[in-house]
């Protein structure tokens, strides 16, 4: 299946300002112009070359699993406008950055912080999100291993978000050895979310997880990659073992989400 989603360029506009508490990347608020002459309000990210391709391959899979995903944009930043490093360089001097545009949810870490009363809301609201299944599953296949919290969304009723795919395909600086297919790597939502589901929730959860072999048989990844503009940002070689990976890896998910949710591999 060819992706609909090809990552659109834009540029960021002057007057970005930094904000970098609790985040480990330098991460700025600001305004981008699209490529539609549109502005929009953005999170902007510098972070080293991989990482930034982990992000954007990341989001061009998570539209074709319809996966809820805010709009993410590699966009151009001038250095008066912004004091980028890390990102790889365009042909006039600029540098590339992520820009994920602004949803304005607040993250669950920030509202189970914040509002102390609404914890046991927010818990039922987050255990009974209906695409929850398929989260733990897409987690498992591309490997990402830090969906903690603060890498997801949750506003009212059932608006969710998933952010921050740098650490996706078992981290920032993987390496093409490293990639195994049918490894059990940390799977972050077992942590602080598994043991809030009832035995009935994880088994439905596991069956979610199970069903989405099927959606993901039928993606081009190497056409994804592409969509991502990550084949001009990796080595061939690492776009061969990464495609290799998760081509091989869709027929572990099951498994491994299963693992996650601590239940038998259900049939």
């Amino acid at each position: 299946m060819e992706p609909a989603e090809v990552v659109e360029f834009a540029t960021v506009l002057p007057g970005a300002v930094a904000f970098n508490e609790g985040n480990v990347s330098d991460t700025y608020r600001g305004q981008v112009l699209r490529a539609d002459m549109s502005t929009a309000n953005a999170i902007l990210k510098d972070v080293p070359i991989k990482e930034m391709a982990n992000e954007l391959i990341s989001f061009v899979l998570a539209r074709q699993l319809s996966l809820p995903i805010p709009d993410l944009l590699l966009a151009q930043v001038a250095p008066p406008d912004l004091p980028a490093t890390k990102g790889a360089l365009t042909r006039d001097g600029r540098r590339l950055v992520l820009a994920s545009v602004d949803v304005s949810v607040p993250s669950i870490t920030f509202r189970y912080t914040q509002d102390v009363p609404g914890r046991a809301r927010l818990l039922a609201a987050l255990t009974a999100w209906p695409p929850l299944g398929r989260l733990y599953g897409f987690d498992a296949w591309i490997a990402n291993v830090d969906r903690h919290p603060g890498n997801l969304l949750f506003g009212s009723g059932a608006e969710a978000w998933l952010i921050d795919h740098g650490y996706a395909f078992t981290g920032p600086a993987w390496a093409c050895s490293a990639l195994d297919p049918s490894a059990m790597y940390r799977h972050r939502l077992a942590e602080w979310l598994t043991s809030s589901l009832t035995i009935d929730g994880r088994e439905m959860r596991a069956r979610q997880a199970g069903a989405l072999e099927v959606d993901l048989k039928l993606i081009d990844v190497e056409a994804a990659i592409r969509a991502a503009h990550a084949d001009r940002l990796l080595a061939p070689a690492d776009v061969r073992a990464l495609s290799g990976f998760l081509s091989a890896r869709v027929n572990e998910v099951a498994r491994l989400a299963s693992s996650a949710l601590g239940t038998p591999v259900l049939i």
